[in-house]
């Protein structure tokens, strides 16, 4: 099975990144009408906008359980500084368990493998970029996964 939210990421881009633009923009005006108190709530919104951008971690996630393995892609869909890809592949029979939890209107997936040294837990992925329909597939798929090994 292969699940992706690239049109929602991208989409999730685009609308970031014109937001960003108008509220620069009407920073650019305030500037230009010199009523630096505007300038200066303008720029503070914008420093929230982008905060909680950062803080809700929106990512791009690929899923792929075929040929036996596991494999999760993901990014941050918003980024200031650079993208940091992560990828996690594991064969079926690794998976030991899994917990989708939300918290806060965020969905976060985390997941436990066995490893030669024993139980061993990936960081956190972010599912909050992705429609619950994706989110209930990947949980329905990880589930067979652990029934079938």
């Amino acid at each position: 099975m292969e699940i992706s939210n690239q049109k929602r990421s991208k989409q999730i881009k685009r609308t970031f990144n014109l937001t960003g633009i108008v509220i620069v923009v009407i920073g650019l005006a305030f500037l230009g009408l010199k009523q630096d108190t505007a300038v200066l709530i303008t720029a503070g919104v914008f420093a929230v906008y982008v905060g909680i951008a950062q803080f809700a971690n929106l990512c791009y996630v690929y899923f792929n359980s075929g040929n036996g393995k596991v494999l999760f892609r993901y990014y941050p869909v918003i980024s200031i500084l650079k993208k940091e890809y992560e990828a996690i592949e594991f064969a079926h029979s690794a998976l030991v368990n899994f917990n989708i939890e939300k918290a806060m209107g965020f969905t976060d997936l985390t997941i436990a493998i066995k490893t030669k040294r024993g139980i061993a837990e990936y960081p956190t992925i972010s599912l909050a970029a992705m429609s619950k329909a994706e989110i209930d597939q990947i949980s329905l798929e990880l589930s067979e996964i652990m029934k079938n090994r």
